[in-house]
């Protein structure tokens, strides 16, 4: 007596047989504290870490932002240091204490003055804006008050760019880079 199967059954047990058995992986032994789970589907993927812990905003800590103070003259302009190897190696720099720097004016967009040491550099080729703090071939730091492009590694951004030029393109030949105010 033969029996008839039907198309859709068929295909239902080929598919339950090429679940169950292509490409089985011994699964991981299961954990005392974990219940087997009644789920239609299991995967034969061994598992290749621990659960991640989630949690809402306040879960993690944020990091707090390093400010860069810029003394020039009579003004102090703040920045926001990025997060880079770059500046934070400027942030080691300065963890001893300010450092003036000699500096002068170059193409009627920036200020420059050279470090006493080179830093990491990671340079890309970006158009530099008013407020930018870039790292010029590893030992410059140029200040913008203008704009640029050319290759450079972002180091900070100025917060308030307001009075921006008039504070950097006056005749100082010098600034202070600081961690404080």
């Amino acid at each position: 007596m033969s029996r008839e199967v039907r198309p859709g059954r068929a295909l239902a047990l080929l598919l339950a047989l090429a679940l169950t058995g292509c490409g089985a992986v011994p699964s991981a032994p299961q954990r005392a504290e974990t219940a087997p789970t009644a789920e239609p589907f299991v995967s034969s993927a061994p598992e290749t870490s621990a659960p991640q812990e989630t949690g809402g905003p306040s879960a993690a800590p944020q990091e707090e932002e390093t400010m860069l103070y810029i003394q020039i003259g009579d003004a102090t302009l703040t920045a926001v240091l990025e997060d880079n190897p770059s500046a934070q190696a400027l942030a080691e720099l300065l963890e001893d204490g300010p450092v003036t720097l000699e500096a002068e004016n170059y193409g009627g967009f920036e200020k420059t003055a050279r470090l006493p040491e080179a830093l990491p550099r990671n340079d890309a080729r970006v158009t530099a804006r008013p407020g930018d703090v870039m790292l010029y071939q590893g030992d410059t730091v140029v200040l913008f008050y203008g704009s640029n492009t050319w290759a450079y590694t972002k180091l900070a951004r100025i917060t308030e760019t307001e009075g921006l030029e008039a504070a950097l393109s006056g005749g100082e030949t010098a600034f202070t880079l600081s961690l404080q105010p």
